[in-house]
């Protein structure tokens, strides 16, 4: 579990260089650290323990019984190995949309006794005894907003069978509570079972135990079920004797020697998770339990118009740099500056405000960090007549039971439903009008998107809708 604290932090923590404007505004960045906290309350106890190891273990006994466990000691693999557990929805375009906040604890002393794979202190411990035995993966930045759009999926890292499934418990937690998570559970042909836990509640697969599942196949959405301070995944694994696993390679892990990932990422990772474009300040509600971000995000503004051009990192880097670069409509730069890190954090948010000049069109704001650039495009000016109507693309109600209706400024052309997975679940290819019905009612509750053509033009846009 961990806790989500805000500090913010102005220019004594921050250096500027080779700053250049059109307008210049002021030099200092606004934003802060995101920094997730544990409270030294466990995120499993005891009990919890004792409870999902013999459930698991009653599980397999029944599937035993009628046959139906896939794996057999006498045809097990050799040593599983793990892709990574996340995987950003279709129809989201963040360049990542995750951080660690912390590892499995070697040290079994406490408490403040820690030590993770790499000899960090990158876990916790509690007082009680408790040591943190999985890998914590929080979403960011608006882990409430991505979890209320379904913008980040908890995927099977290995093939398995599901040897444990509950769903139904609260999902928007804030501190300790006697709340059940929301997992599920997948033993592998080595024997070894990855638990995942702390998912959005009604999100899981509709596969049983005993179902198979494959590598990478959607499990569910992160959540904040069970003890869990805010929305994140919670994966912990064991071998086929029951013996804790930690996944990372490491000095440290004293654990298994050697990894258990495809390809193991780096200790720190540190990247760019996106760029966004604002008319005002994004509102966090830091302090509010469960209470979604707003972004005021927009990617339209007017000639002469201030935008805070933002820049969302994960494990920023004591010692590194970031370069800035806005250009205009024509290609021309109208902003460059560089910003140098002197503080490491697990997540962080910086935000500039640029003011645009008269060139209309589509300017360009990117962010180049650790050999990575970033691009975020915006609109200046006015949109062509089609494009402008567009986006006044209503869907009513939303969120819909069994009918949703499509009402447009313009005749579309066609409309075309898909999953979260981008799976084509429907299409309607002569609208030729300016409204349409979508029936929803053969299709289980969740997040699903529509992409609408205008009738006369290339125009088109994608619009999130949920059925309940």
């Amino acid at each position: 579990m961990k806790h989500f604290t805000h500090r913010a932090l102005a220019v004594a923590i921050l250096l500027f260089s080779g700053l250049a404007m059109y307008g210049q505004r002021s030099v200092v960045p606004q934003g802060g650290e995101l920094h997730p906290n544990p409270e030294g309350v466990p995120c499993l106890t005891d009990e919890d323990y004792d409870f999902y190891h013999q459930a698991v273990a009653e599980n397999i006994t029944n599937l035993e019984a009628q046959n139906k466990r896939a794996f057999n000691v006498n045809r097990a693999s050799q040593q599983v190995l793990f892709d990574w557990p996340i995987a950003q929805a279709d129809g989201f375009d963040y360049n990542s949309t995750w951080a660690i906040s912390n590892y499995v604890d070697h040290n079994t002393s406490f408490p403040n006794q820690i030590s993770d794979w790499d000899c960090g202190t990158r876990s916790y411990d509690t007082g009680g005894g408790y040591n943190h035995q999985g890998i914590d993966i929080y979403t960011w930045p608006f882990w409430w907003k991505q979890m209320d759009e379904d913008q980040t999926n908890i995927i099977a890292a290995q093939a398995g069978q599901i040897v444990y499934k509950n769903d139904g418990s609260f999902d928007r937690n804030c501190a300790f509570n006697n709340d059940q998570w929301n997992a599920v559970y997948v033993e592998h042909s080595d024997g070894s079972i990855a638990w995942y836990g702390h998912m959005k509640d009604g999100s899981l697969t509709t596969k049983s135990v005993g179902d198979m599942v494959e590598i990478g196949e959607y499990l569910g959405v992160i959540g904040s079920s069970g003890n869990s301070t805010g929305p994140h995944l919670h994966m912990e694994i064991y071998d086929s004797n029951n013996n804790l696993i930690d996944p990372y390679d490491g000095n440290c892990n004293d654990l298994n020697s050697s990894t258990w990932w495809s390809e193991q990422k780096p200790y720190y990772n540190p990247k760019i998770n996106t760029l966004l474009t604002h008319s005002a300040p994004p509102q966090f509600n830091f302090n509010q339990c469960g209470v979604t971000e707003v972004p005021n995000d927009s990617d339209q503004f007017t000639p002469g118009d201030d935008v805070i051009v933002a820049a969302y990192y994960r494990a920023q880097q004591n010692g590194t740099s970031v370069s800035y670069n806005v250009k205009d409509g024509n290609g021309d730069t109208v902003a460059a500056w560089t910003q140098d890190f002197t503080d490491t954090f697990g997540s962080s948010y910086w935000y500039y405000t640029v003011p645009t000049t008269s060139v209309e069109g589509v300017w360009e704001f990117s962010a180049s960090y650790e050999g990575e650039t970033v691009t975020k495009t915006f609109n200046v000016g006015q949109l062509s007549v089609t494009d402008e109507a567009l986006i006044q693309l209503e869907a009513y109600p939303n969120p819909a039971s069994d009918q949703i209706n499509i009402q447009a400024a313009v005749p579309l052309r066609s409309l075309v439903l898909y999953d979260i997975s981008g799976r084509i679940l429907s299409q309607e290819q002569a609208v030729n009008d300016f409204k349409s019905t979508i029936d929803l009612s053969a299709y289980a509750a969740g997040v699903y998107f529509i992409n609408a053509n205008a009738l006369n033009s290339d125009a088109q846009m994608t619009i999130r809708v949920v059925k309940q």
